[in-house]
């Protein structure tokens, strides 16, 4: 086969290529879905009761800002680290990492300041999984999202993938479980987020099915 004849049939299997919208576009369609994922969980489970009282106090707000924060900063983070030459620095990463750090110390800061330990916490497996449930669609469709692309930081990004749901859940739980025990919020609500996403870092290969990777 001469040169000619091999340019030929490579170019035959040449695909189109279909562009990707911006990160920050594909982020806000994502948010959106888990947004409504969010709200649609509220409205099947309910509001807990006194909500009212709870957003007054600080541990409760600082709890939901954490979970928001890492929520998002993980789903802009996870899609712009797919695209190519697209991450300029890898402060949104450590942003992200920072929050969850953060997150963990708050959460297990209040089982120590209540002084019971992991006691009272029997029913955390319902809000597990739970959250497990909330995040299933937003985290089901930004993973395809991220195989669309050309994730080279596998590991980072499932990670990140996998955090950005979960945290999208353990945020709705929030307001919907009517338990007000630390431990339970340790184990049931954040639990998911730190279990899941180690998961999401070992496994990156096959959550991304990257073809030759």
């Amino acid at each position: 086969m001469n040169t000619d004849d091999l340019i030929s049939e490579l170019t035959s299997r040449v695909e189109p290529v279909r562009v990707l919208p911006p990160p920050a576009t594909r982020f806000l369609r994502w948010s959106a879905l888990a947004v409504v994922s969010a709200l649609a969980a509220v409205a099947v489970f309910g509001v807990r009761p006194h909500l009212s009282n709870f957003l007054r106090e600080p541990d409760f707000i600082a709890t939901a800002l954490l979970a928001f924060g890492t929520a998002a900063l993980a789903g802009v983070a996870a899609l712009v680290l797919v695209i190519p030459g697209a991450e300029r620095s890898g402060l949104l990463r450590t942003a992200t990492a920072t929050l969850a750090i953060v997150w963990t110390i708050v959460a297990v800061a209040a089982v120590i300041r209540t002084g019971h330990g992991l006691s009272g916490a029997a029913d955390w497996p319902i809000c597990f999984v739970r959250v497990m449930a909330i995040a299933a669609v937003p985290g089901f469709v930004l993973f395809r999202m991220l195989r669309a692309a050309a994730p080279l930081r596998l590991s980072w990004t499932s990670a990140l993938a996998t955090t950005a749901p979960l945290a999208t859940g353990a945020l709705a739980i929030q307001f919907v479980c009517p338990i007000d025990n630390p431990a339970h919020a340790l184990l049931g609500h954040f639990g998911p987020v730190l279990v899941l996403g180690l998961v999401g870092l070992l496994m990156a290969r096959r959550l991304l099915r990257v073809a030759g990777l």
